[in-house]
């Protein structure tokens, strides 16, 4: 499955300059979980990470190359959670390891793919309040004054996405990046994992079996390349 390949060397390359905090996943799972999206009031935040302008940035990619992702990773550029003092620029990036063969083809890919990325939504963490926007793919979140006092960590954060990623029977390992640094790049990142949503929507695209004019469309690069992945991978 290389449709997403060309994500993962970017993440990869941006990685490489900066340093890294790594967490046992296997750490991190006694925090409480609520049924559904809890409500953080002002009063009760500590601080936002995303809010308003700053970066709030969150994708996905997929692969089945295990040198990409050779096992469940929680990984961390900037602060964690109990050392943040105040709104922060913010990332999550979900690189999976999947069964191809378990994926499937035409429809059903794209749709696995999209059940899959969904599975945020169903994350609810106690003190943790997650803000989608499904059209800007902003991912902001805001973190509740309690939870800090507590140790909520990205540790925590990540345990959940990784736990709720893997009850998908195509998912075998998880690789998660978190990003609060200030000074990082979240333009060039957020232009890399672009190309993924890109690919996603292009996929579908194809798929569908309606008339189109592809002189004129804006995903006809992508198609072409996508169209050009999958004959390889055949």
């Amino acid at each position: 499955m290389k449709l997403y390949d060309e994500c993962f060397e970017g993440v990869g390359e941006i990685l490489s300059q900066y340093s890294v905090k790594s967490f046992e996943a296997q750490k991190y799972s006694h925090w409480e979980s609520n049924d559904k999206n809890q409500i953080i009031f002002q009063s009760d935040t500590a601080y936002e990470l995303g809010g308003g302008t700053l970066p709030a940035l969150s994708s996905i990619a997929l692969t089945d190359r295990e040198d990409f992702v050779t096992r469940d990773e929680i990984l961390l550029i900037g602060k964690d959670l109990g050392e943040i003092k105040g709104d922060s620029p913010f990332a999550r990036i979900a690189l999976l390891n999947v069964n191809e063969d378990e994926m499937g083809t035409g429809e059903k890919l794209y749709q696995t793919i999209r059940k899959i990325e969904y599975a945020r939504y169903h994350i609810h963490p106690e003190g943790y309040m997650m803000r989608i926007s499904a059209f800007t793919h902003r991912e902001a979140a805001r973190v509740g004054k309690d939870a800090v006092k507590k140790g909520l960590s990205f540790g925590h954060i990540g345990r959940f996405f990784i736990d709720e990623y893997k009850k998908n029977p195509q998912v075998k390992a998880v690789k998660l990046l978190f990003v609060t640094d200030p000074g990082f790049p979240y333009d060039k990142l957020e232009a890399i994992m672009k190309k993924s949503e890109s690919i996603t929507t292009a996929l579908d695209h194809i798929m569908k079996d309606i008339r189109m004019d592809c002189q004129t469309c804006s995903l006809k690069t992508v198609c072409d390349e996508v169209e050009a992945l999958c004959e390889k991978d055949k």
